[in-house]
């Protein structure tokens, strides 16, 4: 068994002053998404996206992938959110991931977003993905992004995380909502959790704006129920 776990975010800034009077409020609603890839996903149209000369199809297959890609996980919203609040998931954290296998690799995604209003329909932000005017090309491209590589799937789901990671911030600056964080990582078995245990505190994102606590814990099945 294999479990991933988020045990707390931190955000530093969070992008809400009280205004020019101080009346407002310090406080943000903030929209924690979670995007998981491992290495054995199963994409069984890939090799047809990579073959088919036929545009409406190549961008139908993508459109698959990114719903697939974005089951992973949206946390609800968490509101009050003040500057360098500590946000905790219990004592036990929150599986963002679970496997029955270990998996060998995997690619972990996560961005929080200040939410102007405090409710986001993800079915309708994952369509907003679909029909933004910079699909197309991408789905175009990404035949020749994931063709060469060890693991045409993996690839392919992670770069379709980094394309809706991009479409959310940019609709986001449309609705007045405000990236906080953004966090990419990139773990394998025998580098990062050999022997099933690791434990981080204080990660860094890219923004330098967000710190995140996050633990593995992972066992052989197997060998418990012997």
């Amino acid at each position: 068994m294999f479990y991933f776990r988020i045990n707390k975010v931190k955000i530093l800034n969070n992008k809400t002053g009280k205004g020019i009077f101080g009346s407002g409020s310090d406080k943000a609603t903030v929209q924690l998404w979670s995007l998981i890839v491992n290495g054995n996903i199963d994409l069984p149209n890939l090799e047809e996206m990579m073959a088919t000369n036929d545009q409406a199809r190549k961008k139908e297959i993508v459109s698959d992938i990114v719903q697939k890609v974005a089951a992973s996980r949206r946390l609800t919203p968490i509101e009050s959110v003040r500057d360098n609040m500590d946000v905790f998931f219990g004592d036990t954290g929150y599986v963002l991931f679970q496997s029955r296998e270990i998996p060998m690799d995997f690619s972990w995604q996560f961005a929080a977003i200040k939410l102007n209003n405090k409710t986001r329909d993800i079915g309708r932000e994952m369509q907003n993905v679909i029909n933004h005017n910079d699909f197309d090309p991408f789905a175009n491209s990404l035949p020749a992004l994931v063709g060469a590589t060890v693991n045409p799937a993996f690839t392919a789901a992670v770069e379709v995380g980094k394309f809706i990671f991009g479409i959310l911030a940019n609709n986001s600056a449309h609705k007045k909502d405000k990236q906080l964080g953004l966090l990419y990582m990139s773990l394998n078995r025998v580098e990062h959790y050999l022997h099933g245990v690791r434990d981080r505190q204080d990660v860094p994102d890219l923004s330098g704006n967000m710190r995140v606590d996050y633990s593995i814990f992972a066992y052989d099945d197997e060998k418990i129920h012997e």
